[in-house]
Formats: C-alpha cells, sequence, structure tokens
C-alpha cells in the first residue's frame, strides 16, 4: 500500500506546472539619412554645352528608420549653385538632375523597402525652395537600414568659366510618408 501512495505521490509531483512571465522593453532609435560627398564626371569645355553625370555606384547613401514608431518617412533634397571663385553655375538654369531608380534600392536589414519619389532625371530644387522628395517609406513600412543610391546630371552651358565647381547639397529625412 505504501507503494502505491509513493507512486501517486510522484505521479501528481510531476504533473505540476508552474507560470511565469518575461519581459522586454524595446527603446526606439532615430530616423536618419547619410549621404556621402558627389564627384560629378569631369568635363573639358569646348564651346557647347556638356552634361557632367556621378552614376548610383559612386553614390553610396543609406536610410534608416530605427524609431520603432511605423510612421513612415521621407527623405528629400535641394542644392545651392554650383560655384568656382566670382564664377556660378545657375542650377535652375543649368539643369541639375537627380534620380534614383527603384531598382537600386535595397535592403540592409529590415522590413519593405522605400520607394523612389523621382524614378527619372528630375530637377533639384535651388535653396532655399521647397526640397524635393526623392524616396519615401510608407506607414509600417521603410522601418530598419536601406541603400538609396542616386544619380546626378549637371548640364554645363557652353559659357562656364574653367575651375573646380562646388555645391552644398541639403539632404533631410522628414517623419512622414
Amino acid at each position: 500500500m505504501a507503494l502505491f501512495v509513493v507512486a501517486g505521490l510522484l505521479a501528481a509531483m510531476a504533473g505540476v506546472a508552474y507560470a511565469t512571465t518575461a519581459s522586454v522593453t524595446m527603446t526606439g532609435g532615430s530616423l536618419s539619412v547619410t549621404p556621402a560627398d558627389v564627384t560629378l564626371s569631369g568635363v573639358t569645355l569646348d564651346g557647347t554645352d556638356k552634361t557632367s553625370t556621378s552614376a548610383y555606384t559612386a553614390n553610396a547613401w543609406t536610410a534608416e528608420d530605427a524609431r520603432g514608431t511605423g510612421v513612415g518617412w521621407n527623405v528629400t533634397i535641394d542644392a545651392t549653385d554650383f560655384t568656382s571663385g566670382g564664377h556660378t553655375i545657375n542650377i535652375s538654369a543649368a539643369d541639375q538632375k537627380f534620380k534614383i531608380a527603384e531598382a537600386n534600392i535595397s535592403v540592409i536589414a529590415g522590413n519593405t523597402a522605400p520607394t523612389s519619389s523621382v524614378a527619372t532625371l528630375t530637377d533639384i530644387p535651388e535653396a532655399p525652395a521647397a526640397a524635393l522628395k526623392i524616396v519615401s517609406a510608407a506607414v509600417d513600412a521603410g522601418m530598419g537600414e536601406y541603400n538609396i543610391p542616386p544619380n546626378f546630371s549637371l548640364m554645363v552651358p557652353a559659357e562656364t568659366y574653367a575651375g573646380t565647381y562646388t555645391s552644398t547639397i541639403t539632404v533631410s529625412a522628414v517623419s512622414a510618408p
């Protein structure tokens, strides 16, 4: 009889389960864009209009949304005129253009990649005009890090003076699709 009582107690003890909880706190990071300097191809002046370009393969730009909110975001761009000494290439007149091909946007880590808003060469607005939206992530998309490599094109007018010209390009991450 004692053997049955011990066996019954062991069987009852083996069936006992305990419930517990686990928790983890998620702290959101930031929304950012990391552009790299852009180098356009050199131009040899010959009295005709020329085009200077920078292919997407030369421009390693990234965007990251680590906020953990899913509210969506976009990236904008504007630029100043190109200047060299006292000479200017007015980007409004010279057609500085920008493009991000959808096929060139890729996921480094995260969910759905953002989409291009400038799939064809599009004029970059001259600062301080309203900036051009170049990529955007919808609500619940674009959470993670993404490659967003752009192409650039600058029409160089025939009457341009020789020199090294520079422009300030402003790239911003904005919280809204």
